[in-house]
């Protein structure tokens, strides 16, 4: 049975970084699965969706693409910010063996990390529609996993407790 691991929380929180190393270490012990990029994905759909109802509309598109990937057998992490409830409920009853995994991670830590400059340029007022501040969210109520992030805690720290938090993950 495939898995999709929905790896959501803010921008700049760590998901992609996680991700990877997530899939790195299943694809090391020769498991066939598909990383997806809330970025990369954008790039691929050319999607300029920013407003809470294009987000929702853009995050139901990724949705239905993981339940085709993984209603053939593979299994997929997939990490976006997706934190809109109606993701979240639409995932937990069409996707088999889903499970939601939030990094928490604080809004002055998140602004001091911004690598591609959003939340400066949101400060400045040169944009706007930014998930946390003025484009209000909905984290996860009861994630299957939560992730926190603190001051010195390293990534590879927060891998191990994601990797052992999800191998014993059991299925409703």
């Amino acid at each position: 049975m495939a898995v999709c691991y929905w790896i959501t929380g803010l921008s700049a929180t760590g998901k992609t970084t996680l991700s990877t190393l997530l899939v790195d270490h299943f694809r090391s012990a020769g498991k066939q699965i598909i990383l997806l990029d809330g970025d990369k994905l954008r790039e691929v759909l050319a999607d300029e969706a920013y407003t809470r109802e294009e987000r929702v509309a853009l995050g139901m598109r990724y949705s239905r693409l993981c339940q085709l990937i993984s209603s053939q057998g593979i299994d997929i992490v997939i990490a976006v910010i997706g934190l809109f409830k109606e993701l979240h409920e639409w995932n937990r009853k069409n996707i088999s063996n889903y499970i939601e995994i939030f990094i928490d991670t604080p809004m002055y830590e998140l602004q001091k990390r911004d690598p591609k400059g959003l939340y400066g340029r949101y400060r400045s007022g040169e944009i706007k529609d930014i998930a946390g501040l003025d484009l209000n969210v909905d984290f996860p109520e009861n994630p299957d996993v939560t992730i926190k992030w603190s001051e010195g805690r390293s990534v590879n720290s927060m891998f191990d407790e994601l990797l052992s938090k999800i191998l014993g993950f059991n299925f409703k």
